[in-house]
């Protein structure tokens, strides 16, 4: 009997070191490595593959300046995306072309348009070769006859018309705030046959410069005002042309450009032009940062005198109204005495219907006074 159980323990110790030689000698699986490894390195998460590059909105050609002759020359100003080509088109055929500058930017001065109506638009080529045509469009009517009024207006969907021309009436008339369209009235003083004053351009810059141009018989005297502020008289030449340009001191808001043609004998108003105008910066709010009411010194001006047709100012000075403000108070700042504030009265009446009542956002033009 005990032989027979040493003889199975004997077997059953030879059958586990069998089992176990074979179980140390397989291979390892697969799936244990990738268990072993994850458990040794766990690899840091990562995102998935970036898709292809998001492609910035590419805005289509747009003007900024279209200046016409009644004789048909044009000057033409807009804005593309740089490095592409940007063609002007008359009725859809191409007229002129031009290369975007780095600053976004381009100028052409196209051929004299003849006589008749044009429509001009703009399409621009990208560097891929694709196209894309401006949502702008200037209709431009050349008069026959030289003296017969021009037509310039650009129109674009969702947003008004703007003349960029006078339009001439015989008495004046209200203007909207957003268009470039100047009021021209004629007096019972003007001479049979004499043209009368006109204001064709006015432009403001986020840099606080103002330029405004027109025409005017030749020889004639026109007085300049902003805001019903007399800034300077232009002589006008024989080019019957006429232009203002204030380097500094405009500031976003509304304004109305006035040129009078006046007899220089008796100072009677012949003709006089008038265009309301809003400056909206482009730069954002912070550009409207204004000496409203803190400003210590009055209208700083070029001496111009008598000038020639061209008028340079080096700069003006505004206030814009805030809570709290008053005429009084600004005079009392700008001039040292709050007594003058009928002066500042006078030179915004348009905006300032009572002198007691003023609003915050306003803004006054400070004329320069003698001492």
């Amino acid at each position: 009997m005990r032989n027979w159980l040493l003889a199975g323990l004997a077997a059953l110790v030879l059958i586990g070191i069998v089992a176990y030689a074979r179980w140390s000698s397989r291979p390892v699986a697969s799936g244990d490595t990738a268990a072993q490894q994850s458990e040794a390195v766990i690899p840091p998460a990562t995102s998935a593959p970036a898709t292809a590059e998001q492609k910035v909105a590419i805005v289509p050609p747009s003007f900024d300046i279209v200046r016409v002759e009644p004789t048909g020359e044009v000057v033409v100003g807009g804005r593309g995306e740089p490095g592409s080509i940007v063609t002007l088109l008359d009725g859809g055929k191409p007229f002129d072309t031009a290369k975007v500058a780095e600053s976004g930017q381009f100028a052409m001065v196209p051929p004299i348009l003849k006589p008749g109506q044009h429509n001009l638009t703009l399409a621009m080529k990208l560097a891929d070769g694709k196209i894309l045509n401006s949502t702008q469009n200037v209709a431009v009517d050349v008069p026959e006859n030289k003296s017969a009024p021009l037509l310039v207006a650009k129109t674009e969907a969702g947003e008004p018309t703007q003349l960029l021309t006078p339009v001439v009436t015989d008495q004046p008339t209200a203007t909207s705030a957003q268009s470039t369209a100047a009021q021209v009235s004629k007096t019972p003083d003007l001479e049979a046959g004499r043209a009368v004053v006109a204001i064709t351009v006015v432009e403001a810059e986020d840099s606080g410069t103002l330029y405004a141009a027109g025409k005017a018989a030749p020889g004639a005297s026109v007085r300049l005002y902003l805001n019903d502020t007399y800034l300077a008289q232009a002589d006008v030449g024989p080019d019957s042309a006429w232009s203002l340009k204030i380097a500094k001191g405009v500031v976003p808001g509304q304004y109305k450009v006035r040129a009078d043609d006046v007899a220089t004998a008796t100072g009677k108003v012949l003709s006089r032009a008038e265009v309301n105008f809003d400056f909206v910066s482009k730069v954002g709010d912070g550009a409207q940062a204004t000496p409203a009411a803190s400003a210590s010194a009055p209208v700083t001006m070029a001496e111009t005198g008598k000038s020639t047709g061209a008028v340079v100012i080096d700069s003006i000075e505004t206030a814009t109204v805030i809570r709290g403000d008053s005429l009084w108070r600004i005079s009392r700042k700008t001039y040292g005495s709050g007594y003058r504030y009928t002066e500042i009265h006078r030179a915004n009446q348009e905006q300032i219907r009572d002198p007691d009542l003023i609003y915050p956002g306003q803004i006054f033009v400070l004329p320069k006074l003698t001492p």
